[in-house]
Formats: structure tokens, sequence, C-alpha cells
């Protein structure tokens, strides 16, 4: 089962992340995608991208996924899998959000001291 992400809604930034959020509808179980979201071998199947290393946060069978994803590339960024059983598969909302840090906002705090 290959996952082709469509219907790209972008959220503005809310202060603290920037968010987009995807969704598709499959045709398979809810815990064949979420099987395949768990697993290595799901993962390297669908996502195709093997150089981004993964650190599943929250895993619960088999409506929700949640884990941190990066690579030396790009900066680390949060993903949220819902899994909604539908009469004829399943739909996949896809929720990632990179958090921004404040650092415009912490130079002007600081002060710069001479040594």
């Amino acid at each position: 089962m290959r996952l082709e992400l469509d219907e790209l809604q972008g959220t503005p930034p809310s202060g603290e992340e920037e968010e987009v959020r995807r969704q598709i509808d499959v045709e398979a179980t809810p815990e064949e995608v979420f099987e395949a979201l768990v697993t290595e071998e799901g993962r390297e199947r669908w996502l195709q991208e093997p150089e981004r290393d993964i650190h599943v946060e929250h895993a619960e069978s088999p409506h929700r996924v949640t884990w941190w994803w990066f690579s030396e590339e790009q900066p680390a960024t949060h993903v949220e899998f819902r899994i909604v059983a539908l009469p004829r598969g399943a739909r996949v909302i896809v929720t990632e959000s990179a958090p921004r840090l404040p650092l415009a906002a912490m130079a002007a705090g600081l002060s710069l001291v001479a040594a």
C-alpha cells in the first residue's frame, strides 16, 4: 500500500508553530494503515524517505500515531496521523508542525556584556 497525501491545507503560523494538514482516503483498513505507520518496513514502503530518522512519540492502535522526524538537511517536525474508519477503507489525516524558535525575540531581549 502506498499512500500519496493530497488536499494540502496550509495553516498560517499561530505564534509558535507552522502547520500543514493533509488528508487522503485509502482502500485499506485502519489496522493496515496503523501497521504501515508503526513498523519500519511499512514506513519505508510508504514514505520512501530513508534519510529521515523517526522517533515514535505515541501510538494508539489503530486510530492515532504521533512522531518526530528529522534529517541532517531538515529540522525536526512533529507529525500526527489520525486514522478514521470509512465504509470502504480509511481516511488518513496528517498534521505536520514545525516549532518556530523565537530567535529574534530572544536576541532582542539579550544585551551584550563586555568580557
